[in-house]
């Protein structure tokens, strides 16, 4: 549903005569609308509403923020900041815009007031989708706004609406000459108060101590590290093999906060930030997924003044210099202590990882062995303990994926595999998986597998007399079609038996025992295959033959020439005569296979109206094959499938007798 218009919007009259929307006619609000879109966490905890209170004056480029804060119930709150402030259309864009997107309309880093003394202005904001505005509601039904900047100031009273306007706004102050810039909140605090001066500082300081050039106070009162509790703060001493020394403070909050801003490693030099508080840069990603409990816990603030004679810190402040020697050992001892702190720190965390584990697996977990599942569980808990970096959610996949390869055949035997890979194989891999599910890589790849195979089959017959039977090379030509070119690559190609027996017929060739063969004819010096695919007529019944190959392979010693042909052209006849193949209608390709060729008669001849004679070398035959492939018969020589096809088709060749020709094995 799009926003309407402000004419389509009901207004109501305020004393300056300006005209305010109060919400969209016909539409109704549920008393619950704005728990429901704010969260009712920030409408029910005064922790949670100060803090984002102050994160919109931290989003505001402010460098101070004075809190007034009551002793008793029904006293006032006032969160003022010396921001950039805004002006009408500002505020009335940010405050009426229902999931404003705070990065999109504004960036996401804070913009500064001209005259704010910052070196570092590369502030992450915490803003996304503009909820902080509400948070004043957690006190009050209403709250006041004003708000100062380019020489003017603007006063509004926001109140929570009834069941058909979820807010009203009425601007009680318009234009008013100010040389100020900045925006205070002002709210009775008529619920959710109880919460002294001293622990508001200490819940503030947990989360805003990040930058020394924000500055916070309650009451008057800077917030510090001394406001935290002991059992919140900790503090690391690491000595720097120069002699330095560099402080870092543990904030735990003890609590997940609703976002990870203002969370994890904040680097001070000389009293200044440097960059950002994140979890953001390689050694920091590779500590922990800012997605996980903890990433919303601890901050850990940096101080590491030796590196200001370093000259490691950027101009601009907004990081360091990654190939300065200085700042890397720092990094190299700061990281590593981080880390080892959050494993000894994390351990309820990865538990209840765990637990789910165990919940998501349970099925499998019940089918195994004791063994299995102690073994599994041992691997579950060193995979959080050495990589702390992975999400909850993919610790839990390779929990599902330990269950189920404990239960395989195979074992633990992919994983053997997978150690064996680079990080760049591996990001292969993953691209591969990503790109092609596995029943269709397996279609593919087995495929090519049984067509290299079929290609260093006939590669090592072909090239062997001592091959046991030459009827052998009649089935691989059958698998092989697609060898002599894309026409013939159909998987309707069958053999004719029914054709077989008219080129029997025609010679009166008599095989019996082992030599029977009902697919193919076997000759005094060949044999001879006959592979076809019906037609069909518009009813899709069948209607003869469509396309016929024949595969005459000669014993090695005949030579090819015009009299084989004339043999090629007799099948046909044959058939034709036995109403199998109708010329011009059936098109007829006889492939003549042979290693021996008299001069000149390599060329192709053409009978009637549909019918090929191809005279073809094995040695082409080999050769069109590894081109059909692409050349990956080449390149992938030392395949494992392809070794072990290797191994067998040797095992086979061996037992033969080297003085035996191909067709004197045949015979016998």
């Amino acid at each position: 549903m799009s926003v309407p218009e402000a004419r389509d919007m009901k207004v109501e009259s305020t004393g300056d005569g300006q005209q305010l929307e109060l919400g969209m006619p016909g539409v109704l609000y549920d008393q619950r609308f704005l728990e429901t879109h704010v969260g009712r966490t920030l409408l029910t905890d005064p922790v949670s509403a100060i803090v984002e209170l102050v994160a919109n004056a931290w989003d505001a480029g402010a460098t101070s923020v004075a809190i007034a804060w009551p002793s008793i119930d029904g006293g006032s709150i006032v969160v003022r900041d010396n921001g950039t402030g805004m002006t009408d259309s500002e505020f009335s864009r940010r405050w009426r815009k229902l999931n404003y997107n705070r990065r999109a309309e504004q960036g996401a880093e804070a913009a500064f007031p001209l005259d704010a003394p910052v070196i570092n202005r590369h502030r992450q904001v915490f803003g996304r989708n503009g909820i902080g505005r509400w948070a004043a509601f957690c006190f009050d039904d209403s709250y006041a706004v004003d708000t100062a900047t380019g020489g003017s100031r603007n006063r509004y009273h926001v109140r929570r609406g009834t069941s058909d306007y979820p807010f009203v706004i009425t601007r009680e102050v318009a234009d008013e000459t100010s040389n100020e810039h900045g925006t205070s909140i002002f709210v009775s605090a008529r619920q959710h108060s109880g919460l002294t001066a001293h622990s508001l500082r200490a819940e503030l300081g947990m989360r805003f101590l990040t930058d020394p050039d924000f500055a916070v106070r309650v009451n008057g009162e800077p917030v510090t590290f001394e406001d935290i509790s002991a059992s919140h703060i900790d503090t690391l001493y690491i000595e720097v093999p120069d002699g330095s020394q560099i402080q870092v403070t543990v904030i735990d909050t003890q609590v997940t906060d609703r976002t990870s801003r203002q969370k994890g490693v904040a680097w001070h030099v000389g009293g200044r930030l440097v960059g950002k508080c994140s979890w953001d840069g390689p050694r920091a990603e590779a500590i922990i997924d800012r997605r996980r409990v903890a990433a919303r816990r601890f901050t850990f603030i940096v101080r590491a003044d030796h590196l200001a004679e370093s000259e490691a810190v950027k101009p601009d402040w907004s990081g360091f210099d990654e190939d300065n020697e200085a700042y890397k050992v720092a990094a190299d001892l700061v990281y590593d202590a981080v880390e080892r702190y959050l494993l000894s720190a994390s351990g309820a965390d990865r538990e209840r990882t765990l637990a789910h584990a165990k919940e998501r697996n349970s099925e499998q977990l019940r089918a195994m062995t004791p063994l299995n599942r102690d073994r599994w569980l041992t691997f579950v808990t060193e995979a959080q303990e050495n990589c702390p970096r992975v999400r909850e959610d993919d610790v839990l996949k390779l929990s599902e994926i330990m269950a189920n390869l404990e239960l395989t055949k195979s074992g633990y035997g992919l994983l053997h595999k997978l150690a064996q890979y680079g990080p760049e194989d591996l990001d292969d891999l993953h691209r591969i998986l990503s790109e092609w599910t596995l029943d269709m890589a397996k279609v593919v790849l087995d495929e090519i597998s049984k067509r290299l195979q079929l290609v260093e089959e006939l590669q090592a017959r072909v090239r062997d007399e001592r091959s046991r039977e030459v009827q052998d090379l009649q089935p691989l030509f059958e698998k092989g079609l697609w060898i002599f070119g894309p026409e013939f690559e159909t998987i309707e190609y069958t053999s004719n038996s029914g054709m077989t027996r008219v080129i029997q017929g025609l010679f009166q060739v008599k095989a019996s025992g082992s030599l029977l063969r009902p697919d193919f004819a076997i000759l005094p010096d060949s044999t001879v295959g006959l592979y076809s695919y019906p037609r069909f007529d518009e009813q899709g019944a069948d209607d003869g033959i469509d396309r016929l190959v024949i595969i005459e392979l000669k014993r090695p010693g005949v030579r090819i020439g015009n009299r084989e042909k004339d043999q090629c052209w007799r099948y046909v006849k044959e058939l034709m005569s036995k109403g199998l193949v109708q010329d011009g209608t059936t098109k007829v390709t006889c492939f003549l296979l042979g290693s021996e060729f008299e001069p000149h008669e390599m060329r192709e001849r053409v009978e009637g109206e549909s019918v090929v004679i191809r005279p073809m070398a094995f040695e082409i035959v080999l050769s069109r094959a590894k081109s059909r492939m692409l050349g990956l018969h080449q390149r992938v020589q030392e395949a494992p499938f392809l070794q072990a096809h290797r191994a067998e088709i040797q095992r086979f060749l061996e037992p033969l007798n080297p003085q035996a020709g191909l067709f004197e094995q045949a015979a016998r």
